[in-house]
C-alpha cells in the first residue's frame, strides 16, 4: 500500500457486507476513509464489480449503506472498495469517526482511489415503459422487494414509478425481467404523485455505462426546439381519429397499441398513446376507418403524468395526403 496517501486510513473492527452481482462477502473493515475502505474477507469479489457495502461505525447502531466499486483484490484475502459517493449525513459520520482518532486529519480522498470519481453525467432521455423489480434492505436489515415501471430512460439512469417513497441516496438493486439484467442504482430524488398512491423516483445506475443496451440519441438541448419547429410546419386540424400503432421494441418483439389522434397535419399527426415510445422510433400507423397505413417516425414526445399516457408527434415517411382531407393553406390553422 502506498506510503503517500492523501487521506488517513483508520482501522475499524466492525462487520461489513459487500453485496456483489450475485455474491455476498462478509468480513471486517481494516481501514476506512471518505474515499473507500479496505475489507479483510475470505470471499473476495471480482475486481471492477459494483457493490453495496453495509457497515457500522460505533457507537452508532444504524448501519451506513454505500455503493462502491471493487478496485483492488489481493491474495483473495483483502479487497479495496472505492465509494461511489456517500450521502452527506454519512460523510459527516465518517469524518467524525476519523477525526476522533486523528484530529489533524484533512479527510481527503486517498490517492489510490482518486481515479474513481463521481461525474456530472448528462444524456438524452427517451420515454420507455419497462417493468422492473426493485430490491433493497430496510433500516433493520430485512430484505424488501417490489415491482416498478420506468417512465423515462437515460444512458445513466431512469425515472421510475414505485409504491415506496425512498429517501435520496437510498441504494437499490434493480432487475429487468425482460432481459435479466441486474444492477445497482442510487435514488437521486423522489416525488409523490397523485396517481394511485405511486411515487416517481429518479435513479442513477452505478458502475455501468450501457445498462439498458439501447442506443440513445446525442444529448443536444437545442434538439427539442428544432423538432418543435419542424413538427409545426404546415397547417393543422384538431381531429380525433382512432389509429393503431405497430412497432418493434428494443428486444425485437413486435408491439401494437390502439391510440387516438389529437391534431392532424399533411405531414403527420399528434397522437395520444398508451405506450411511451422513444424519439426517432419508426412505426406503422394504421387508420382502420380509412383502410390505410403508412410508415412514420416519432419526432417529439411528452409524458402526461396525470393520465399515464404519452403524446407522440409523428411525421410520415414518404407519404402524402394520408388523411384524405383538405387542409387550410400554409400559415392558417383549423385547430380551435
Amino acid at each position: 500500500m502506498s506510503e503517500k496517501r492523501r487521506a488517513p486510513r483508520v482501522p475499524i473492527l466492525t462487520q461489513v457486507e459487500a453485496q456483489g452481482d450475485v455474491s455476498t462477502a462478509l468480513g471486517h473493515a481494516r481501514d476506512i476513509s471518505l474515499g473507500g475502505m479496505l475489507i479483510e474477507t475470505h470471499e473476495t469479489l471480482r475486481e471492477g464489480a459494483t457493490v453495496i457495502v453495509r457497515f457500522f461505525l460505533p457507537p452508532d447502531r444504524k448501519p451506513i449503506q454505500a455503493a462502491g466499486k471493487v478496485v483492488r483484490v489481493e491474495d483473495n484475502k483483502t479487497m479495496g472498495i472505492a465509494f461511489l459517493g456517500l450521502r452527506p449525513t454519512d460523510q459527516e459520520k465518517v469524518m467524525s469517526y476519523i477525526k476522533e482518532a486523528h484530529p489533524s486529519s484533512p479527510g481527503l480522498l486517498p490517492e489510490e482511489l482518486a481515479g474513481v470519481k463521481l461525474q456530472q453525467r448528462r444524456s438524452a432521455r427517451i420515454l420507455r415503459r419497462l417493468p422492473l423489480v426493485l430490491s433493497w434492505q430496510d433500516d433493520e436489515g430485512r430484505p424488501q422487494q417490489e415491482a416498478g415501471e420506468t417512465q423515462l430512460l437515460s444512458r445513466h439512469g431512469a425515472t421510475v414509478l414505485t409504491f415506496t417513497e425512498f429517501e435520496p441516496g437510498h441504494l437499490l438493486r434493480i432487475t429487468v425481467p425482460d432481459s435479466g439484467k441486474q444492477g445497482v442504482a442510487r435514488v437521486v430524488w423522489a416525488d409523490a404523485i397523485k396517481l394511485g398512491g405511486r411515487v416517481q423516483v429518479g435513479l442513477e445506475i452505478l458502475g455501468i455505462d450501457d445498462f439498458w443496451g439501447i442506443e440513445f440519441p446525442a444529448h443536444r438541448p437545442e434538439a427539442a426546439a428544432e423538432m418543435e419547429r419542424d413538427r409545426r410546419r404546415g397547417a393543422r386540424l384538431a381531429r380525433s381519429v382512432p389509429v393503431v400503432l405497430t412497432w418493434t421494441d428494443e428486444f425485437g418483439r413486435e408491439r401494437e397499441a390502439a391510440a387516438e389522434t389529437e391534431i392532424l397535419s399533411q405531414h403527420g399527426a399528434l397522437v395520444r398513446s398508451p405506450a411511451a415510445l422513444p424519439l426517432n422510433q419508426r412505426l406503422r400507423l394504421r387508420a382502420p376507418h380509412l383502410e390505410r397505413e403508412a410508415e412514420a417516425e416519432v419526432v417529439w414526445v411528452e409524458l402526461r403524468e396525470a393520465t399515464g399516457s404519452t403524446d407522440l408527434a409523428l411525421e410520415f415517411v414518404d407519404t402524402e395526403d394520408f388523411w384524405a382531407i383538405p387542409f387550410p393553406s400554409e400559415g392558417a390553422s383549423g385547430a380551435g
